[in-house]
Parts: C-alpha cells; structure tokens; sequence
C-alpha cells in the first residue's frame, strides 16, 4: 500500500504565450499564485523585456539580486527589472503564499492604453522604486481581480485586468513617495558592515552596539538599515549565516554540527530549529533535497556505461 504525500506547492498560473495574449493588455506576459508549504528551488533566472512583481501576501520569502538579499513578508512587494538574474535566497523558496505577474516594460507606444506622458511617467518612477515595498493587504484585491478575470469571459475582461494591474502600480509608486532618504556616510559605514558579516558570519553584533558604532539610534539604524538592504539588522545577520549554511549544506560534507559551531550556533539543535524556520526543511533534509539530483544523474551514468 502506497501512502500518498502532501503537496507542498499548489499552483495557477497563466502565460500569454500557452493561454493566449488578452485582448487590448498584452502587456500582461504571466500572471500566477503560488501556496508553498516547504521551501521549494528556485534557481536564478531573468525575465527578458519584463518587470516582475511578487506580493507576499502570507509567510516570508527572501530574494538574492545582484549580490544582495531581500527579505520579504506578508504585505511586502518585490520587484525586478527587465532582464535581471535573481533567485530565490539560497537558491529556494521558502513557505509561504505569493501572487506574482509579469509585465512588459513601458517603451511602446499605447502602453496599458495609456497616453504618451502618463507611459513616461511610469516608465520613470518603475526604474526608480525600491526593491521592496509594504503595501499591506492593499494589492490582494487587485491580484485576485486578475486571477478571476483571467478565468472569465466577459465583454469588460480586458478594461477590468488592465485596471487592476494599474491599481498595483499605482499603489507600488505612491509608496515609494514615502521612502526614507539615506546619507552617504550611513550607507558607507553600511555596506562596510555588510563586507564584515559575509567575511566573518559567525559575528553576532546587537543593534544598539552597531548603533552606537554608527553615533545614531538604534531606532534610527534599524529603519535605515531596512530601507537600504529589505532586511531588518537581525534577519541581516541571521540571513548571512544560513546562506553560508546552505553553501556549506550544498557544497561540502561537513557534519551538521561542524556547521553548527562554525557558524556561531550553540548547539546544532539551535541551528536545526532556525534553519527549518527560514528554509521548512532541516539541514540535514535539505543537504538530502540539494543532492537527490546529483544522485539521480550518477545512478544514469552507472547503468548507461556499464
């Protein structure tokens, strides 16, 4: 008798090229959701002549994008420009309910039936947003319109679709207005503690010591500090160690517990419970997840060239 598995993804998505380009929104290239129950692989890609924008609408994801970790929570808006490598952070993702889309840049004429200067208009402030966003649960009337209308025939199809995927821009570019302005000099003595972190990730520094480091608040340190990477401080550093983690996970068959201490970790029963926090999957289970591969293609070559 044969014990069926739980899913651990469910998935809708739509693609113009499978399913047909809507009439009058072509611009609308992919649209889908995504209810992740463990961290699935999610290798680095790109997305040709399109942006790509991922509402977290329950759980966490992180991002990895030109060499930096964006770590996303329910409400928050993550987005990529047109042919840009991302994966998901350690090359997964983890737990969690998203809504994604791709949408075509905004060079040609007419785009989204827009005027001329309203397309400049967009055009601009989407190559200037941050790479994430809180919106709150504002978008997730706007993505499930989408989905429902994308599964409807219906004479207003096409102006409701475009107008729901307009809402989500609009929204995305009246929250940058807010965005919080950062000096130079803060951002050096940033990016200086980030080369330190990646040298040196067992390093466990509180806010309030880099704070001080820094001569401001701890307040203001941790909402600048977020500003600038998507990550609080603390997921900073937490991030940093569970990405060497998985490296070492990946590419190397150092016990656990080596791993574990290397890292700065207690016990290896910490550095499990945090690990399966981020990732839904101990390390021991995800060094069995990142090799099954690996031993599937060796068990082909043995039979194929014996």
């Amino acid at each position: 008798m044969s014990i069926s598995q739980p899913k651990i993804s469910s998935r809708w998505t739509y693609e113009n090229t499978a399913h047909g380009s809507i009439p009058d929104v072509p611009e609308l290239f992919m649209f889908g959701t995504d209810d992740i129950r463990k961290a699935l692989p999610l290798e680095n890609h790109s997305h040709p002549g399109c942006f790509e924008l991922v509402y977290v609408q329950r759980g966490r994801a992180t991002w990895e994008l030109l060499d930096t970790s964006y770590e996303t929570r329910g409400g928050d808006i993550f987005h990529t420009r047109p042919d840009e490598w991302h994966s998901g952070g350690f090359k997964s993702i983890e737990p969690s309910k998203i809504w994604w889309m791709l949408i075509q840049a905004p060079q040609s004429t007419g785009w989204l039936c827009l005027p001329e200067r309203e397309k400049i208009y967009f055009q601009e402030a989407l190559y200037s947003l941050p790479r994430v966003i809180q919106v709150g649960t504002l978008a997730v009337d706007a993505f499930s319109t989408i989905r429902l209308w994308l599964e409807k025939d219906h004479f207003l199809r096409s102006t409701i679709i475009r107008q729901a995927i307009l809402e989500i821009l609009l929204l995305l570019i009246q929250t940058h207005s807010d965005q919080t302005n950062i000096a130079d000099d803060l951002l050096d003595h940033f990016n200086g503690f980030i080369a330190r972190m990646k040298e040196d990730p067992a390093w466990r520094p509180s806010v309030q010591q880099l704070a001080d480091e820094f001569g401001i608040s701890a307040s203001h340190f941790h909402k600048t500090f977020q500003a600038h990477t998507g990550l609080s401080p603390m997921s900073y550093i937490e991030r940093t160690r569970l990405k060497e983690a998985s490296r070492l996970l990946t590419e190397t068959q150092i016990p656990v517990t080596e791993i574990a201490h290397h890292l700065g970790y207690q016990t290896s029963q910490h550095f499990a419970t945090v690990f399966k926090r981020y990732m839904g999957r101990t390390p021991s289970q995800w060094r069995a997840m990142i090799n099954y591969p690996k031993l599937l293609i060796a068990f082909f070559l043995l039979f194929r060239f014996r």
